[in-house]
């Protein structure tokens, strides 16, 4: 269900941060466009003010026009796209450091109404430079990157006979260049990427879900096994949809601490429901806060954890006696009314220290 002002487990006006009231300037022809600063100040911040005080309804004729009148102004539309980001993940930075905000779920839920809402004018943006018929002027046909994000953002659709998964990648210190080539070499020259350092998104063309995952292993395995990937299959969702999805796969696998390698839905399926549910989300937060404060708790219930309940191995890996392990267990029971001795006790404790890491990497990424 759409939040509105008046939900009261996420009030947009209550949680997000305080934004002044600017009556956008007129984004037809002949609008100020004279910067890429410029133009976000005077046209784009003023369809968050509006949005996030009046119930997330996007006036997404006006965000096109904006980007009609960047076409008409003869220069790429990358530039105002990245200003753009950088005011979305400024709001988000408030967001989640909000004094008067103690709970770490509602500020979170906060942060990522305003990266929906930063997407979703990055879209109709794209949408309205692409209908003034404006290629970057130095280039007849889109760059392979121009064409990665214009099918990312769903300002373009692929062709009939064409199909890509859509990989979110994390590839931590290695060359964007060097990812781009090795993609480029392994899954072919249809290969489209929109990298950056640390990763990116890449569209990799392929027949079905299965050859796509077997295409993305190998350019993990010759990138030396240090990239994490979420790959999602269209199955009949837009590419833009499948982008928001892959990342959020990705962020619930970080979460997790799995292995790098190639994540698909069913490998997080518990926590990505949880963390799309806010009232279960912050439930779940709930229960993991009196742990947070007790480090020897949360250390004991994290080696368990990835012991897979193994109380044994834990207390050879945490090298305490096996009755110190159990004695600690018990007292993690008592915090959080869950024992991690049963298997739903476990895996309850694990989808909550889950979500409280996937809090903080969200708080960390903003």
């Amino acid at each position: 269900m759409t939040p509105t002002s008046t939900d009261k487990t996420f009030s947009p006006v209550a949680a997000v941060p305080s934004l002044p009231r600017v009556h956008p300037a007129p984004a037809g022809h002949g609008a100020d466009v004279q910067t890429p600063r410029k133009t976000v100040v005077r046209h784009v911040l003023p369809l968050f003010s509006d949005v996030l005080s009046d119930g997330f309804v996007l006036d997404g004729l006006s965000a096109r026009r904006v980007g009609h009148a960047w076409a008409e102004s003869g220069r790429g539309l990358e530039r105002l796209l990245e200003a753009v980001q950088k005011l979305t993940a400024d709001l988000v930075d408030k967001a989640l450091n909000r004094p008067d905000l103690r709970d770490t779920g509602t500020r979170c839920l906060a942060a990522q109404r305003i990266s929906e809402l930063g997407n979703r004018i990055l879209v109709e943006l794209t949408r309205g430079f692409a209908e003034a018929g404006a290629a970057a002027p130095e280039v007849e046909e889109p760059s392979r990157r121009r064409r990665a994000e214009l099918l990312l953002t769903g300002a373009a659709t692929p062709a009939p006979d064409q199909t890509y998964a859509v990989v979110a990648l994390a590839t931590s210190e290695l060359d964007p260049a060097v990812v781009d080539e090795t993609f480029r070499t392994l899954t072919g020259d249809g290969t489209l990427t929109l990298l950056a350092d640390g990763g990116g998104h890449v569209l990799v063309p392929a027949p079905d879900k299965a050859d796509a995952v077997r295409r993305t292993e190998k350019v993990l395995d010759a990138l030396g096994g240090s990239a994490r990937a979420a790959l999602v299959w269209p199955g009949g969702r837009s590419l833009s949809a499948c982008r928001s999805v892959a990342d959020d796969i990705l962020a619930e696998a970080t979460s997790l601490e799995l292995p790098p390698a190639v994540h698909v839905l069913d490998n997080v399926l518990l926590e990505f429901a949880a963390a799309h549910e806010p009232v279960v989300s912050n439930a779940l937060l709930k229960v993991i806060q009196p742990l947070l404060a007790q480090p020897v708790l949360w250390e004991t219930l994290q080696v368990l954890l990835a012991e897979d309940g193994n109380r044994g191995k834990a207390a050879e890996r945490l090298i305490v006696h096996r009755s110190t392990v159990d004695y600690r267990l018990q007292r993690i029971a008592q915090l959080t009314g869950h024992s991690p001795c049963t298997i739903r006790g476990l895996r309850l404790l694990a989808t909550a220290s889950a979500m409280h890491r996937l809090a903080e990497l969200r708080r960390s990424a903003a």
